[in-house]
């Protein structure tokens, strides 16, 4: 290319002393030329003529002209915007031949470069041309020195936008870039042609599946301004390394001196912490001073990010770490650790397990993160690897199993070379032997499951692991006093469980009432299991603790007929079975006590697996605690017994539950328990309605009604009113189950009986439809879908469903009636719930009238639909679509 030189400038000195200097060129001006052809020689000459005026008329010097490429100079910053200013408008305004304003990149810079055979020379010369070449067409780009000397002399309709610092090609530090902002000009331009700052941090530790939430909430905290050291905590495996290198690379633009990487794995003294950070900056440490202060020294005032990956060994070292981040202004620590740094500025991110799958249907499962990781994973040892209907079911399981836990992910997924996830599944049951990894670039602390939980276990102290042993009693946590009660004493327990939550082998998280919960992942559990089994003695004493806790917790009204208060069962039913278990292992139980403790906690149980849909496992716990108890308490046997019959006549396994009553009846007469009497008859009369015996019915729920009115039992009056109403349903008499039902509804509300309730709404609402009165049914199934979602009862949801589907038919809403039914219908089939007989007649009628009013087809393609969906999807067919005008 030739250089051409302004003639009025050429022939005057060029400027010397501080000098702001202007580059610019043409953005795509090959493509430009390609484009154009011959007619580019006339754009290029308007081009020349329209910044030559405006250097000119701003007193500025054309130093070269290289092709498309302007070098000027100006005796005045002022002037120099102005010029650049004057020429990014007048570009943008002029009637270009071709149709569009060529969009032109400028940078100014402030400097004393030096004058050598009429050039000029110098950093300031280079630093002029890399900010120029940082921007886009249309752009101007200033430095902070030009920025200083114009302050707030800027051209009218003109602002500075700080685009912070950039490192750019060949300049030995970041240089600090702010844009001009022309008003009536673009002003939004792509991120700048600028490097990133320097960093070793290995993209292999960075690389991410899944973590969008947490990725985007851990650089957000990191990059607050008042933020200056981050400890990332979690168990091991979590993927503490993983998620904090992605977030330190995630952040290179706003470190311009460096996001740097320290491998703390291999250090074992907390004395080498500092020096190991000298090692990775290049700073030398054998000569003039202690590490630390080199370090100080060396990164000054620098904008700098250091991540120290695996702290936990050598914790003793957050002294010297609080004194660097206090030292250097600029620098912010993330550090990944087991334990928190215990410094006064530290800001704590924990990281939880990867988010689980919410079903089993393949759109559920692929959805969840952990399952994302299982199939990258897994698709490096078995080529083309995917979730499929077939095995959706089974890769869920393992994750669920591994408790979204990363590591144990990775390890699982590398096993599918051998065996596909159904296989796997089976043999996940001695997780912590069956995990382990191959890969010799694995950290070794990584190479097995075992191995990781072992380095923050060897972390503890003597009494720290001890307690931390006992606490794996407990199956799905415990609450502060359940602690106290089996493990330790209250003032020992504050101490040992915050070590335990800080080394991260503890989670807590909040029971439904605000307290307090303390939690182990499942593999951590398992770990602390095997090592307590190590001393039988121990192991089998604890866990009689912990039962007999139980028992005291829930079963400590069971002589006066009291059920357990269900919401504490619900939160402690891991722990329930835990204890029962142990009372009816063969090794264990040794005769009647532990017999009678476990039928105890049963009978005591028998509401909350009514409530829940968990009548099959309450009927087989119920069994054996029986044979397991020789002699137990009459009122004891009575409630179990009574509880037994419920069971079974919810699997409507009828003469089962009758004889089970009956003797249940007998028990509580000769006890004088009118209570418990009334229970019964009102029980004896479902069953017999159940049978279609619809008279016996009515006389043993008669009977309970008039003990309940007599002994001022309201709770009790409701239910038997309840089924009372149900019957007056079965004959046809609508008026009057309206009535006994609205009477049990008035009670059920007065008592804060949210279940009963619930229960109530769906008969008094099937009297509304069955009489004809559709719309004043619709807010009483809305009440009883919601109330029985929130108390977790699915029997109680598909009941409701069930008399939805009579509304739909009301409302010939035919294809939403088809998909509650069937959803109704799986349900039932999933959780072996078989429905009464009397209550099925009504609802196959309901069916049938479906069907006839669909067509086969569109029947069949509604059925589908709705037996793929799960009781909640249902739940919100019915209210959004059925139940809303």
């Amino acid at each position: 290319m030739t250089t051409d030189h302004l003639s009025s400038s050429s022939a005057r000195r060029l400027p010397e002393g501080v000098v702001t200097l202007l580059f610019t060129d043409i953005e795509g001006s090959t493509r430009l030329l390609s484009r154009l052809g011959a007619a580019y020689s006339e754009v290029l000459s308007i081009h020349h003529r329209l910044l030559r005026s405006c250097i000119a008329a701003h007193e500025g010097y054309e130093v070269t002209t290289e092709g498309d490429a302007f070098f000027a100079a100006f005796s005045s910053p002022r002037q120099a915007v102005a010029a650049a200013v004057e020429a990014q408008r007048s570009l943008h305004s002029y009637p270009w031949p071709h149709g569009e304003p060529i969009k032109v990149r400028m940078g100014l810079h402030t400097g004393e470069p030096v004058v050598v055979d009429g050039d000029y020379v110098g950093i300031d010369v280079h630093r002029a041309a890399r900010i120029a070449s940082a921007g886009h067409g249309g752009q101007i780009l200033i430095s902070a020195l030009v920025r200083d000397h114009v302050a707030d002399q800027l051209p009218d309709g003109v602002t500075a936008n700080d685009l912070g610092s950039h490192w750019l090609k060949d300049l030995p530090a970041p240089e600090h870039l702010l844009q001009l902002d022309i008003e009536g000009l673009p002003h939004r331009f792509p991120a700048l042609k600028s490097l990133l700052p320097s960093t070793n941090v290995p993209r292999r530790a960075a690389a991410l599946v899944g973590r969008h939430r947490e990725r985007s909430e851990l650089r957000e905290l990191v990059a607050g301004s008042d933020v200056r050291l981050v400890t990332v905590t979690g168990p091991g495996g979590a993927g503490k390394t993983r998620l904090a290198s992605a977030v330190a690379l995630d952040l290179r633009g706003e470190h311009p001196h460096g996001v740097y990487f320290v491998d703390l794995t291999s250090v074992s003294d907390a004395a080498d912490v500092v020096p190991a950070v000298a090692r990775v900056l290049g700073v030398a440490i054998d000569g003039d001073g202690p590490a630390g202060q080199l370090v100080e020294s060396y990164i000054g005032d620098r904008s700098m990010l250091l991540l120290l990956d695996n702290l936990e060994q050598v914790i003793d070292a957050a002294q010297a770490i609080g004194h660097l981040v206090a030292a250097c202004p600029g620098l912010t620590v993330l550090a990944t650790s087991r334990i928190l740094l215990g410094l006064r500025d530290e800001h704590e991110y924990a990281v939880p397990p990867m988010t689980l799958p919410t079903g089993t249907s393949l759109t559920e499962v692929t959805a969840s993160e952990a399952v994302q990781l299982f199939v990258e994973c897994a698709g490096r040892v078995r080529r083309g690897f995917e979730v499929t209907e077939e095995n959706a079911a089974a890769v869920a399981a393992i994750c669920t199993m591994l408790d979204g836990l990363p590591l144990a992910i990775e390890l699982a997924a590398a096993r599918t070379r051998l065996f596909p996830p159904q296989a796997l599944v089976t043999r996940l049951g001695d997780r912590l032997g069956f995990l382990t990894s191959g890969s010799k670039d694995t950290p070794l602390r990584h190479r097995t499951l075992r191995a990781t939980i072992d380095w923050s276990y060897l972390l503890l102290s003597e009494e720290e692991r001890r307690f931390f042993l006992d606490l794996a009693v407990f199956r799905g946590g415990a609450r502060w006093d359940s602690i106290v009660a089996v493990v330790t004493t209250d003032t020992e327990a504050l101490d040992l469980v915050t070590a335990l939550v800080d080394h991260s082998l503890v989670v807590q998280r909040e029971d439904r009432d605000g307290e307090p919960r303390f939690t182990m992942l499942q593999s951590i559990q398992e770990y602390a299991l095997a090592r307590l089994a190590d001393d039988p003695v121990h192991d089998l004493e604890l866990r009689q603790r912990h039962a007999g806790h139980m028992l005291e917790l829930l079963a400590g009204g069971i002589e006066q007929g009291a059920a357990a208060d269900e919401e504490i069962a619900a939160r402690e039913y891991d722990n329930v079975r835990a204890a029962l278990a142990l009372w009816l292992e063969g090794s264990v139980r040794g005769g009647a006590p532990a017999g009678e403790k476990a039928l105890r906690l049963a009978a005591a149980l028998g509401a909350y697996w009514y409530h829940h849909g968990l009548a099959s496992e309450g009927a087989a716990w119920l069994e054996r605690a029986f044979a397991a108890a020789d002699d137990p308490p009459p009122q004891v046997a009575a409630q179990a017994l009574r509880e037994l019959g419920v069971m079974y006549e919810v699997r409507q396994e009828l003469d089962r539950a009758r004889d089970l009553m009956v003797q249940a009846l007998a028990l509580y007469r000769e006890l004088g328990d009118a209570a418990g009497e009334a229970r019964c008859l009102n029980s004896l009369g479902v069953v017999a309605r159940s049978a279609g015996q619809v008279d016996d019915a009515e006389r043993y729920v008669r009977e309970a009604v008039a003990i309940r009115r007599r002994t001022g039992d309201q709770k009790g009056l409701s239910t038997a009113l309840n089924n009372l109403g149900i019957l007056h349903l079965d004959r046809g008499d609508w008026a009057q189950a309206r009535a006994v039902l609205a009477e049990a509804l008035t009670l059920d509300r007065s008592n804060q009986d949210t279940w009963g309730a619930a229960c109530t709404s769906v008969n008094l609402g099937l009297a509304h439809v069955l009489g004809g009165a559709v719309e004043a049914a619709q807010q009483l199934f809305r009440d009883a879908l919601t109330s029985f979602g929130t108390v977790g009862d699915p029997d109680g949801v598909i009941q409701t469903l069930e008399s939805t589907v009579g509304l739909a038919v009301a409302r010939e809403l035919w294809a939403a009636a088809a998909r509650l039914a069937a959803a109704a219908s799986e349900g039932r089939t999933q959780l072996g719930l078989p429905g009464s007989p009397a209550d099925s007649r009504q609802l196959d009628a309901w069916v049938e009238q479906t069907r006839a009013a669909l067509g086969r087809t569109a029947y069949e393609e509604a059925w589908t639909k709705g037996s793929a969906m799960t009781l909640e999807q249902a739940t919100k067919h019915a209210i959004e679509d059925v139940l809303t005008d």
